[in-house]
């Protein structure tokens, strides 16, 4: 049944009104349960489809029978290529993609409150000398959507850093490696040595193909920053790298502006101990098409 339009009137009087309603509501019959919770239609049902005037409940609360659930199902097995990936706990007790939920575990056990989180991506570097002796940096980001190259000398960027970046891109392109791959290739830890191993190589052969000369050369792993808040408002902070297997992560933390050892060390205790039960769930493992012994 459709409601009437109330007559506008004072805040005074509605007030009043309210309370004179709920006080004679006692006994009377209920309100319609809204259309998310039932099956029942109310008013006239539109022509089709939402965004039409009238009341229509159809989209909020279907109840799909047997025959409609088993179409699903079928649509559902039709996507699937092969076997489904099998379910393993962490090969090595820890798992560098866990970190986000065992702070969220162990940051209440010490009485912190997480205030900011961060994912450092992995970063490949090199630095050169080009031919006419200018010094310069190349630089892989191994981002978990996107890779990202940048070469700079001192100056700036020029037409010569130019020519070695797409050099750079072209090799990953046509790599079959690490370097490059899609975000659920690389969340495994034990690739993460060969993929900064394989990216300063490509850094390496796109400078020296410039006629350059390497310099040095070095890889940051990805890092987790976790800033952290006590209860007498001092900061505190964890900071996770990833390491290659079978060590899999270290981390450092740190409690208090001055240095709380003890709060420290029991903040690292705890998000340990959360880790190594979080390693205990069985997680999706897809074999890796690109081992080879």
């Amino acid at each position: 049944m459709r409601r009437k339009p109330i007559p506008s009137r004072s805040w005074t009087q509605l007030l009043f009104a309210g309370v004179w309603i709920s006080l004679t509501a006692v006994g009377c019959g209920s309100e319609p349960a809204p259309a998310s919770a039932s099956n029942e239609f109310l008013g006239d049902r539109p022509d089709s489809g939402v965004n039409i005037a009238g009341e229509d409940d159809r989209w909020a609360s279907a109840a799909p029978d047997e025959q409609q659930f088993e179409e699903v199902r079928r649509a559902l097995r039709d996507v699937v290529a092969g076997n489904p990936p099998p379910l393993e706990v962490a090969p090595h007790g820890i798992r560098f993609e866990d970190v986000p939920q065992a702070i969220l575990t162990a940051a209440p056990e010490v009485e912190l409150a997480i205030t900011g989180q961060r994912l450092n991506p992995a970063v490949a570097t090199v630095r050169f000398k080009d031919g006419a002796g200018r010094a310069g940096t190349a630089k892989i980001e191994l981002r978990r959507t996107r890779t990202l190259v940048s070469i700079a000398f001192l100056t700036g960027m020029d037409a010569d850093s130019l020519r070695i970046q797409q050099a750079v891109e072209r090799r990953i392109r046509s790599s079959s490696g690490y370097v490059g791959r899609s975000t659920a290739d690389r969340r495994r830890s034990s690739t993460e040595s060969k993929e900064g191993t394989e990216a300063i190589a490509i850094l390496e052969e796109a400078v020296r193909n410039s006629g350059g000369t390497v310099d040095s050369r070095e890889f940051e792993p990805e890092i987790y920053e976790i800033d952290l808040l006590m209860l007498d408002n001092q900061p505190a902070r964890l900071v996770v790298r990833r390491e290659p297997d079978p060590k899999v992560l270290s981390w450092k933390a740190w409690a208090g502006i001055f240095g709380d050892a003890t709060k420290a060390e029991a903040l690292g205790r705890a998000f340990g101990e959360a880790l190594r039960a979080w390693g205990k769930v069985p997680q999706p493992v897809q074999p890796d098409p690109f081992e080879s012994d």
